[in-house]
Formats: C-alpha cells, structure tokens, sequence
C-alpha cells in the first residue's frame, strides 16, 4: 500500500475541486454534522488530518451532491496522483485522459457536458469496480462493492436494493467510498477489462435469493429476473412459445461472443421509472460494431448510440437494441413494456 502521507496529499488535491470557494476549518466542528450523524466518524477521520475543507459558514455540506468529475479526481488523486490539464483543456481534462486510457466507464470521456452531472452510487459502484480490474455493471458492480466491503449500503444489512444505486452520491459518502478503499487495501487502479467480468464470481446478497427465488432457478446474468423498476425483465424462451411468429424471432441469428457480451452488459443497465426508460450504454462498444436503439419516444426510427451515451425516452410499446458490423445484424432484441424480452440471437 502507498504509505499514508501520500493518500493524505492525494485526498487534499482532490476535495480542492469538490469544495468550491471554501476555507479550511480542521481545527473546529461543522454546525452541520452532529456527533449521531452517521459518516461523523469519517469526517472526523479527514478533519483530525487536516484533508478536509468546510465552507465559511462553517458547514460541511455532508448531503451536498458530487459530479462525476469531482468524484473522478478524488479517486485519481488518492491513489495515482494530480494529473495536469490536457493542453489548453478544462481542469478535469487530464483526470478524463487517465480514465479513457484505462477503459473506465465515465460519461464524461465521449461528452464532456457529462462532467458536470451530478454522480449517482450506481456509477460509483462501476468506476470503483472498474478501477479495481474488473469489468462489471449496474446490479453486478454493486455486488462486487458490497462483496469485497468497498460499501455496506445504506441499510444495516449489505444487499443490491438497500445499496441505493439510483440515489445521487453526497460529499460524505463520497469520503466514505475514498476511505473504504483505503481502509481494505485498496492501493493501486487497474485498467478496466474491454469484455465483461465472469459474474458467477459474484456472492449472492438477501434481495438477489428473492428474486431468484420466484423462479425457482438462478441466472448467470444480471438483467434476467431484474426488476428495473416499472417491471422485472424476463427473457422469453423458444419453448414456452406457442405463436409461431414470436417464436420465429427468438434465436434466429447465430451466436456472436463479441457482441454478446456487450448486449449483456446493455441489458443490465436499462432502467424504468413512471414510463421514462434510461439506458447507460457501455463505453466499450466492440470495434467494427454499430448500436442501434429502436422505439425511442415510440418511433421506429433506427438510432445510432455513442459509447458511453445515455438515451431517455418515454416508453411506448416496446423498444429495441440491435448491433451491426455493416449491414450484417449480430444482435437484435426488443422489450416490450412488461418486461418480456425476445432476443433475436443464440446466446449463452
């Protein structure tokens, strides 16, 4: 592990940016951070060091948000070290670099209005993941946060939904992440695999048994069974088809590893929320391969994505997500607006 001075210098570098236009007050306590307030301790931890800044009113703001470019350089900073401004670019340009070299899912890289988005505890969960060597997201990075004790969530028992992944990261946990890091031997990041890591490595937490439960099996990946939040997505199998048309469309197409394993990881981030679909599509979209996203807003146009682009829409129907190397289909699959989900090729 780097020795401490340095995690220490890190840590300032890095809340510099979090805390805009702020005084330091190590030596007095926050008017807002009580001696119950839960990450009290941790504050405290960088206070008694003097690598935390509070406001001049003397307030910490604990349950202010954090933006991806903030959180970014905190977690560069701790452990890699300042990186300078890329050429004449803004002062996350160089944290960005880093971050694109070493293949990290970060919005930010392919639009940098990204930057500046407020940062949600699932996104941390795939940075942090990410930065350790592994290659997992949505549901599956937060088992690996909770797995390997890099967070416990935010209920007394560690499990996928009281991890609170759709909640928006604050200043104080932002610190607890950074310090949970450092507390369990977190001291070097890796590059981020280009293929999806294996998730049978993965435990099982209390909500996962739930839902497998239901079905009386458990599921290698992910999105099967996942509830996303309007519905849960189940996969529609050739067997249980009696329509001769919808059973024609499942399975047609033959297996493409390359572009399977990136539709897996597609399938895993789509979310649904009062009618308003959101998709976080991977930034490692295969070379040679074109997304496409159908039935966005309920038309049937077909849209290119960007890696790393995040598509909202209002859900009307059923929508669909397909990849192509020319005018070669390898992947087509659609979801309909109760979860089921016909995919289009052979698959594992």
């Amino acid at each position: 592990m780097r020795n401490s001075k340095k995690i220490r210098h890190g840590i300032i570098v890095a809340l510099t940016f979090v805390t805009v236009a702020s005084a330091s007050f190590a030596n007095e306590s926050f008017n807002d951070v009580s001696d119950q307030y839960w990450a009290h301790d941790t504050i405290t931890w960088g206070v008694t060091q003097n690598i935390l800044q509070g406001y001049e009113d003397h307030t910490f703001k604990p349950n202010q948000t954090v933006t991806e470019a903030e959180f970014l350089t905190m977690l560069i900073n701790t452990f890699v070290g300042k990186q300078n401004p890329v050429g004449t670019g803004k002062w996350y340009s160089g944290y960005y670099a880093f971050a694109k070299k070493y293949n990290w899912s970060l919005k930010g890289i392919d639009d940098s209005t990204k930057t500046a988005e407020k940062l949600s505890r699932g996104r941390v969960a795939e940075i942090v993941s990410g930065a350790a060597g592994v290659n997992y997201s949505g549901d599956n990075a937060i088992r690996y946060m909770l797995a390997n004790d890099l967070s416990q969530g935010r209920t007394d028992k560690p499990s996928v939904k009281g991890y609170a992944g759709a909640e928006l990261l604050t200043r104080a946990e932002a610190i607890q992440f950074i310090k949970n890091a450092v507390d369990h031997g977190f001291n070097e990041v890796k590059p981020r695999p280009t293929t999806a890591s294996d998730t049978t490595k993965l435990p099982e937490f209390p909500d996962d048994s739930a839902s497998n439960s239901s079905n009386n099996s458990s599921s290698s990946h992910g999105w099967e069974n996942k509830n996303v939040g309007d519905f849960t997505l189940k996969e529609v199998k050739k067997q249980t088809v009696t329509n001769t048309i919808l059973s024609r469309a499942i399975g047609f197409m033959p297996i493409d590893k390359k572009s399977e394993s990136f539709m897996h990881q597609v399938m895993d981030a789509i979310q649904v929320k009062d009618g308003i679909v959101t998709i976080d599509f991977p930034n490692n979209i295969p070379s040679g391969y074109s997304v496409y996203l159908v039935g966005e807003n309920g038309s049937s146009a077909m849209v290119d994505v960007l890696a790393g682009e995040t598509k909202t829409f209002k859900l009307k129907g059923t929508f669909g997500i397909s990849m192509y190397v020319g005018a070669e289909a390898k992947q087509v699959n659609s979801i309909s607006a109760d979860g089921a989900v016909i995919w289009g090729a052979k698959h594992s």
